[in-house]
């Protein structure tokens, strides 16, 4: 079982960043949780912001030593989480939940979380990995553009940030021994993904198609129908759910 030590902090850039110090200090230690109630410059996939108003949802990342890292490949780490996530929406009642690849929860086709895992090396040496995370928890209004929900709004009540925080900890140390098995660990994540068997917008290597998802045949590709009729395997780095 993972042993947690939180850092709860008022206002900071990111929490994986303030992680990233952390380690550069050697302070860094396994089951380490950054918990921030103000990120000023939170990260989402790529060059994406993630806006969270203060003190209404959580961010927060936790800190795993290469030692507890024995899976069988590091994608295990992103579907963990995506599950660990998943099944905390569930918990409190929140059902309609999907999986979009590569890093966010929906609920009713609306973003309710997303995830950031960055992996920390020397030379070829994986020494750790940082897993990022934010929920929605009680922010009621969002820029248009985001298409984002939150647990209050879904639940009509307020929640406790500390309580969810606690049930993700729990939930994702239990999950980090329940699926040593990358089959089982693969099995669960496609029957979870969004647009499963679905037509639906893909992005593959920049350009927009339409398609149906399949799933993750392995660690390292997808499997699509295209509308013309072409399947592909996909590279995971080549592919991106757009809706």
């Amino acid at each position: 079982m993972l042993l947690y030590k939180i850092i709860k902090i008022n206002a900071i850039d990111s929490s994986n960043n303030e992680i990233k110090r952390l380690y550069r200090q050697k302070l860094a230690t396994n089951g380490l949780v950054v918990w921030v109630l103000e990120q000023k410059n939170g990260r989402g996939q790529g060059e994406k912001k993630w806006l969270s108003e203060t003190n209404k949802n959580l961010t927060f990342s936790v800190f795993l030593d290469s030692n507890i890292l024995s899976y069988h490949s590091q994608i295990s780490l992103n579907l963990i989480t995506s599950l660990t996530v998943k099944k905390v929406l569930n918990f409190y009642g929140i059902s309609n939940l999907a999986i979009k690849w590569p890093n966010d929860i929906l609920s009713v086709n609306k973003k309710i979380s997303g995830i950031l895992i960055e992996n920390l090396y020397s030379g070829q040496k994986l020494n750790g990995s940082i897993v990022g995370v934010g929920i929605n928890i009680n922010q009621l209004e969002f820029p248009s553009h985001l298409n984002a929900t939150s647990m209050k709004i879904l639940l009509k009540k307020e929640l406790k940030l500390e309580k969810v925080l606690d049930c993700f900890l729990r939930f994702f140390s239990s999950n980090l021994e329940t699926y040593k098995d990358f089959n089982f660990l693969k099995k669960n994540f496609n029957k979870n993904l969004y647009g499963i068997d679905k037509i639906i917008e893909i992005k593959i290597k920049g350009k927009v198609v339409k398609g149906r998802v399949i799933g993750l045949v392995d660690d390292k590709r997808f499997k699509i129908f295209e509308s013309n009729g072409a399947i592909k395997l996909l590279k995971l780095t080549d592919f991106k759910i757009i809706g």
